[in-house]
C-alpha cells in the first residue's frame, strides 16, 4: 500500500485522476467473485484450460520441469490460440497434455474475470521472460533458441549474453524450416544437450512440432513462445506501460503490423468476446475431447506404449496404374469395405494398445489429415512425416531419434495382417512373411526389430530392397496363411480385398451406427428404395442411393455418395466415392471411379464421355463467384480515387509513362475434367518494386473485383508456366482459390524457397 501511495503521488494529475476513475469504472462492470485464484488452481476459458498460476509460481513449476526425468512442454496461449482451438480439436488435445498452460496477454484476464474466476496474474511470455532467464542462470541450465526470422534469434541470443552473461546458449536457429526437416531440426537440438529450448514459430505450429518431436529434442521443457523473439531483438517495440495497464496494448500492436494483425485483433478479439459471454451466459459449453479408452488387453505384455516400442506406418506408396485413381494417389486411402486401408491398420494398432503411431506420408497429404486428424477417433495420437520420394520413404527412419536398443515396429497401411500375427509383432521382434508361388519367402510389410538394425539400412531403400535387409536378419520369421494378408499390388487384388471385408468376420466389425441386414450391412445414411434387389455379401456406404428397379449382387462394394439408377445390374464390382451409375448398366468384376471403369476380367479400362450421362462424377464443381458486397466496396474505393487516377494518368501521359498495370494472361486452375488450365486476362500491376508500392498500381486489380473476375482475398497470380513448375499437390489446393488482390506475406530463406513460401502463404491467406 505504501509503494502504491507513492507511485500515486508521484504521478497524480487531471489526466491521471481521470484514467484510475476510468478504469475503476470498467472493474466495476465486470463480476466480482471474491479474491483472485482462491481455491482455483485450474480455469477454462473458452475451450482451453489454463493454470490459475502468477510469475513466482510458474518459475517454480518451471524450475521443478527442469530436475525431472521426463521432457515437457509448456504452452502460452492468448485470445487467437483459443479461437484456433474452437474448432481445431487436434490442438485442444495438444493443449491439454502440456504440462503447463499460461494465459498470454490482457484478454485471457479479462475473459477469467467476465467468467468469475480471476487470474492471479497475467503470465504473459514477455514479462516472464527476464525471469526465466534468471532462474536458467543461477541454476547452470543451458538454452537453445528456435525460431523468428534468419538472424532474429542470433540478436536475443546476444541479448541473454549481455545481461546474464552466466547463461549458456546451447544452440540457435531460424524457425524457417519444412515438415520434411522438422526431425533434422530435432536431432539438431538433442545434439546440443539442451536443457530448455524456446521455440518462436507462431501458434499452432510451434505447439504442433514441440508436441511431435517432445521426446526427440533431448530437453528437460520445451516452450512455445509466439512473437517473444522479435520483442526481445527489438524488432518490434512493446507498448508504453500506460497501454499495457489499460489493456490496450493490441491497439499499439494493430497500428505497427496492420496488414498481418487486422484479422487476429478486428475480427478474432470480437469472434473471442463472443464465445466468452456465450460461455458466461451457459450459452457455449467447452468442447469435450476426452477419449474412450476400450483397448484390449494383451497376453504377455504391458502395452506397446508403455514397453518403449515404436510403431511407424508407411503410408506413401501410390496405387497401382490399374486402379482408376489419380497416378499420385495413396494406396492407403483406398476402400477396404465401409474404410480405408489407413484407417483399419490405425484401428487394428490401437486395439492392440498401441498410443503413439509416426505416419509417413507422401502425395495428398490434405486427404489424408482430413480423414486421420490426428488420430482422436482410436485414441492414438499421430505424429505425421513427410517423404518426398513415395518409393523411397524409409529415410525417414533416420530423423525419428531412435536409440540403438529401441525396438521398432514396421508396419504399411496398403499391406493388412491378421490380429494375432500382429498381437505377436508387438510383444516380441519378428519378421512377418508369406509364402509366394515364384519368389519364395517374401516380406509382407510387417515386422519388428531394432532400431540398431534399422541404422544400417540405406536411405534410398524401397520397399523391395528393406523386405530383403529385414529377412536376412536374425529375427525369428512368421509365415502367414493367404487368408490372413491383404495387399494392394494391382486392381484385382484391391476387389479380393472388398471380398475378405465382406466375409462374416468383418461384416461383424462394421460401426455400430450401420444397419445389419441378411444381406450384408448400410450405413443409415444410405437410401434404399423398395424393389431394389440386393444379394450378398453387399456393403453400401454413407449418403448412396440405391434405385427401385437396381439388383445389386454378391461382393459388391459401394463407398460413399454413389448413385445407382433402375435397371442397372451391378456385381462384384467395387464402385469408388461421387459416382453416378445411369440406366440399365451391367457392371460386372469392375471398379468404377465417376466415367472411368476398370474392368478386370477383360483387363481394359472404358472412360465414358460426360455428355452420354450413363457414369458421372458427383463431386461438386468449385465455380468462383464474386459476391455483390465486395463488387459494392470495389465500386466505392474505385470512385474515391478515380480523381487522383485521372490526374495521375494525365501526368503519366505526359511524361510519356504507360498506365501502372498492364493484362496478363493468369492461370486460374485446372479444370478437373480435362485437366487442362484455366486462363484468364487480369489487370496487374507492373512488377516494380517501386510502382507495386504505389496504391494507384492495384486500381486494375479492383476494377477486376468489380467485373468479378477476381476476390479481394486470394492466390497470387501465376503464367501459365508458374503453374506448370507447382507440384501436384499445391496445383490441387490452389485451383480451389481463386486470384485475389490482397496476399499473406510470405517467409522463406533464400531464392530456393522463395515458390514454397509463396504458395504456402497463399493457402494460409484463404484459411481467412
Amino acid at each position: 500500500e505504501l509503494d502504491a501511495d507513492l507511485e500515486y503521488l508521484a504521478l497524480r494529475g487531471l489526466r491521471h485522476d481521470f484514467g484510475l476513475l476510468l478504469r475503476a469504472g470498467l472493474v466495476a462492470c465486470l463480476p466480482s467473485s471474491g479474491k483472485a485464484g482462491v481455491g482455483v488452481g485450474r480455469i477454462c476459458v473458452g475451450d482451453v484450460s489454463f493454470d490459475n498460476v502468477d510469475m513466482k509460481q510458474a518459475i517454480d513449476m518451471i524450475s521443478h520441469m527442469l530436475d525431472g526425468d521426463t521432457a515437457q512442454q509448456v504452452s502460452f496461449v492468448n485470445p487467437a490460440c483459443v479461437n484456433i482451438a474452437a474448432h481445431d480439436r487436434g490442438y485442444r488435445r495438444l493443449l491439454s497434455r502440456a504440462a503447463l498452460v499460461l494465459p498470454d496477454g490482457i484478454g485471457i484476464k479479462i475473459a477469467a474475470d467476465v467468467l468469475g474466476v480471476p487470474l492471479k496474474q497475467n503470465v504473459n511470455g514477455t514479462d516472464l521472460f527476464p525471469r526465466l532467464c534468471q532462474m536458467l542462470e543461477a541454476c547452470g541450465a543451458s538454452l537453445f533458441l528456435l525460431g523468428g526470422q534468419p538472424g532474429i534469434a542470433e540478436r536475443v541470443g546476444d541479448v541473454i549474453r549481455e545481461q546474464w552473461p552466466q547463461l549458456r546458449i546451447a544452440g540457435i536457429r531460424d524457425g524457417f524450416f519444412e515438415v520434411s526437416q522438422e526431425g533434422g531440426v530435432a536431432a539438431e537440438v538433442s545434439a546440443s544437450q539442451a536443457d530448455m529450448v524456446l521455440v518462436a514459430r507462431g501458434v499452432p505450429m510451434q505447439d504442433v512440432f514441440i508436441d511431435r518431436h517432445l521426446h526427440q529434442l533431448g530437453v528437460k521443457v520445451a516452450v512455445g513462445v509466439g512473437g517473444l523473439f522479435d520483442f526481445v531483438s527489438g524488432r518490434i517495440n512493446r507498448a508504453p506501460i500506460w497501454m499495457r495497464d489499460t489493456g490496450l496494448e493490441w491497439i499499439y500492436r494493430l497500428v505497427q503490423e496492420p496488414s498481418r494483425l487486422w484479422q487476429r485483433y478486428l475480427v478474432g478479439n470480437f469472434t473471442f468476446l463472443g464465445r466468452i459471454i456465450l460461455q458466461r451466459l451457459h450459452l457455449r459449453h467447452p468442447a469435450n475431447d476426452e477419449l474412450v479408452n476400450d483397448v484390449q488387453p494383451m497376453s504377455g505384455g504391458d502395452g506397446g506404449h508403455d514397453s518403449g516400442l515404436r510403431t511407424v506406418l508407411f503410408a506413401a506408396a501410390t496405387a497401382p496404374q490399374d486402379i482408376p485413381v489419380p497416378n499420385d494417389f495413396p494406396t492407403a486411402l483406398l476402400p477396404f469395405g465401409w474404410c480405408t486401408f489407413a484407417e483399419r491398420a490405425i484401428e487394428q494398432l490401437s486395439q492392440r494398445g498401441i498410443r503413439q503411431i509416426d505416419l509417413v506420408v507422401s502425395s495428398h497429404t490434405e486427404d489424408l489429415r482430413r480423414l486421420l486428424a490426428q488420430g482422436e477417433r482410436w485414441g492414438v495420437q499421430l505424429r505425421w512425416h513427410l517423404a518426398k520420394d513415395s518409393s523411397t520413404p524409409y529415410g525417414v527412419l533416420r530423423s525419428l531419434g531412435l536409440e540403438p536398443d529401441q525396438r521398432v515396429l514396421l508396419g504399411h497401411a496398403d499391406r493388412l495382417i491378421g490380429d494375432s500375427m500382429l498381437a505377436s509383432l508387438v510383444e516380441s521382434d519378428q519378421i512377418a512373411a508369406i509364402t509366394h508361388e515364384k519368389d519364395g519367402i517374401v516380406w509382407t510389410g510387417w515386422g519388428s526389430t531394432t532400431a540398431g538394425v534399422l541404422s544400417t539400412l540405406s536411405l534410398d531403400s524401397d520397399v523391395v530392397t528393406l523386405g530383403r535387409f529385414l529377412c536376412h536378419q536374425p529375427s525369428p520369421f512368421q509365415v502367414l496363411a493367404l487368408t490372413e494378408f491383404v495387399s494392394v499390388n494391382d486392381a484385382r487384388d484391391l476387389l479380393r480385398a472388398q471380398h475378405v471385408a465382406t466375409t462374416p468376420q468383418f461384416l461383424d466389425q462394421v460401426p455400430a451406427t450401420w444397419l445389419r441386414t441378411i444381406w450384408g450391412a448400410h450405413s443409415p445414411q444410405a437410401v434404399i428404395q423398395a424393389g431394389a434387389l440386393i444379394e450378398g455379401p453387399v456393403l453400401i456406404g454413407p449418403g448412396c442411393f440405391i434405385a427401385a428397379g437396381a439388383h445389386i449382387g454378391p461382393g459388391t462394394v459401394l463407398t460413399s455418395d454413389v448413385v445407382i439408377s433402375a435397371d442397372t445390374n451391378i456385381n462384384n464390382s467395387l464402385v469408388l466415392p461421387q459416382t453416378f451409375v445411369g440406366h440399365g448398366l451391367e457392371l460386372d468384376e469392375t471398379i468404377v471411379n465417376a466415367r472411368c471403369v476398370q474392368h478386370l476380367g477383360l483387363r481394359v479400362r472404358t472412360v465414358l464421355p460426360a455428355s452420354d450421362g450413363l457414369l458421372l462424377d458427383l463431386q461438386k464443381k468449385v465455380s468462383f463467384r464474386v459476391s455483390w458486397a465486395a463488387r459494392g466496396m470495389a465500386v466505392m474505393i474505385c470512385l474515391l480515387f478515380f480523381p487522383w487516377l485521372a490526374m495521375d494518368t494525365m501526368m503519366r501521359r505526359v511524361r510519356g509513362l504507360p498506365l501502372r498495370w498492364h493484362q496478363r494472361w493468369v492461370a486460374m486452375g485446372r479444370d478437373a475434367d480435362t485437366g487442362h488450365v484455366r486462363l484468364q486476362t487480369l489487370r496487374c500491376a507492373i512488377s516494380t518494386e517501386l510502382e507495386n508500392r504505389a496504391v494507384l498500381a492495384h486500381y486494375g486489380e479492383w476494377m477486376d473485383v468489380v467485373a468479378g473476375h477476381r476476390s479481394w482475398f486470394g492466390s497470387r497470380p501465376r503464367s501459365q508456366s508458374e503453374w506448370y513448375a507447382l507440384g501436384d499437390d499445391w496445383q490441387r489446393l490452389l485451383s480451389n482459390i481463386t486470384v485475389g488482390c490482397l496476399h499473406a506475406p510470405a517467409w522463406y530463406e533464400g531464392e530456393g524457397q522463395r515458390q514454397e513460401g509463396v504458395i504456402q502463404s497463399d493457402v494460409v491467406n484463404c484459411s481467412f
